[in-house]
């Protein structure tokens, strides 16, 4: 939420760079690799710790690029967004709209 929040409110083009499009492939391509891998443990055709090896290989290039993109992020609406999503679960669009309120708040942004 943090990121979305900060994007919608700075209203910069972060979608149109590079960095942010290996940041969102990154992303997307750890989730699709987590369910899959994931998949072929438990029917065996892979070893639970080389599916580790794996992950952690993803996550390694996906932190590099996630690292270029989280300059982008309101560090108060980064905050709101964690403390929300582990203290009032299941809320998704209550706690984004506190989040952007947030975002607007510190950001001056009218």
């Amino acid at each position: 939420h943090g990121l979305n929040a900060s994007v919608a409110v700075r209203a910069t083009a972060l979608g149109s760079r590079h960095s942010f499009r290996l940041y969102w492939l990154a992303l997307n391509t750890a989730y699709v690799m987590e369910f899959f891998l994931q998949s072929l443990v438990r029917k065996g055709a892979l070893s639970q710790g080389r599916m580790l090896r794996m992950n952690q290989a993803l996550m390694l290039v996906s932190t590099a690029a996630a690292l270029q993109v989280v300059v982008e992020v309101v560090p108060a609406a980064a905050v709101a967004s964690l403390l929300l999503n582990l203290v009032h679960r299941h809320h998704e669009m209550v706690n984004f709209c506190v989040v952007l309120c947030v975002t607007f708040a510190v950001t001056g942004v009218r």
